[in-house]
C-alpha cells in the first residue's frame, strides 16, 4: 500500500517528466523551424558564399544546430556526415556560421 510520501513522490516525478517532455518538444520544434529556415535560405542562394566546406564529392554539407544543444549533438552530427560541414548555430543574437574542415573521432581520442 502506498503511503502519503510515496504518492507525493510519484506526483512530483510525473510533474518532472511532464516538464522534461515539454522542454524536449520545444527544442525539437525550435530545431525543426531553424532547419526549415536554413533550407529556405539555402534555396535562395543567399548562403552560397558561406558554404566554404565541401566533402570529397564536392557537396557542401550543412549542419544546423541550436546553441542550447549539448556539444555532443554537434559532434554526432559531424560524425554522421563525414567530419566536414558548414555549421549554422542559432543563438539568441542571431546565426553564427562555422566551417568545420575536419573532424575525425579516431584522432580526437
Amino acid at each position: 500500500m502506498m503511503g502519503e510520501n510515496d504518492k507525493a513522490d510519484e506526483t512530483v516525478e510525473r510533474g518532472i517528466e511532464s516538464f522534461a517532455d515539454k522542454a524536449a518538444e520545444k527544442e525539437i520544434r525550435e530545431l525543426t523551424d531553424f532547419e526549415n529556415a536554413i533550407d529556405e535560405t539555402l534555396a535562395t542562394g543567399y548562403l552560397d558564399d558561406t558554404l566554404t566546406v565541401t566533402d570529397s564529392d564536392g557537396v557542401a554539407q550543412v549542419l544546423p544546430v541550436l546553441d542550447s544543444e549539448p556539444i555532443s549533438h554537434l559532434v554526432e552530427g559531424l560524425e554522421d556526415i563525414g567530419g566536414k560541414a558548414n555549421v549554422y548555430v542559432h543563438t539568441a543574437d542571431g546565426v553564427v556560421a562555422l566551417s568545420v574542415v575536419e573532424y575525425d573521432p579516431e584522432t580526437a581520442k
